[in-house]
């Protein structure tokens, strides 16, 4: 009897992103309530971005945990994030929209730049689900530079 080959597996191999930096991009919070801290993580270098397009990519993400003693399971947030972006070597020009609705305010946006320094400007609208959507919503404008790979 033929002795068979043991079966491989393949998978993509695993990159890491380069973080690049973090941006601060605070809002008044729509729900009462001191104002929202919003730290904006930017990482480049990523080999498989999560959208499936090949890179250069920019990845920016944002993340603010609700402070602790607060309606964490009551209150709700509709956020619409727009990144519009300008690669400083060739021009090139875009914008992402992301909407999100989540119980702290979060949000993932991937830019296709091509290679070179960027210019990001990052506009939120934040707004309260209260039987509605965007209650009382809140604007904020916040912008960076950075460098796709």
């Amino acid at each position: 009897m033929p002795e068979s080959a043991a079966p491989t597996a393949g998978a993509a191999p695993w990159s890491e992103a380069q973080f690049v930096k973090t941006f601060r991009c605070d809002s008044p919070d729509p729900w009462p309530g001191p104002r929202i801290a919003i730290p904006v993580d930017v990482y480049t270098g990523i080999t498989f971005p999560s959208d499936g397009l090949p890179g250069p990519v920019l990845s920016l993400k944002a993340n603010s945990p609700r402070p602790v003693g607060t309606m964490l399971n009551v209150t709700e947030y509709n956020i619409r994030t727009t990144v519009k972006w300008r690669n400083l070597r060739t021009g090139r020009t875009g914008t992402v929209v992301t909407p999100t609705r989540a119980n702290r305010v979060i949000w993932n946006a991937v830019i296709h730049p091509g290679a070179g320094p960027v210019r990001l400007s990052v506009r939120q609208k934040i707004g309260a689900m209260a039987f509605v959507p965007m209650v009382n919503p809140q604007y904020r404008t916040c912008g960076t530079t950075a460098t796709a790979r």
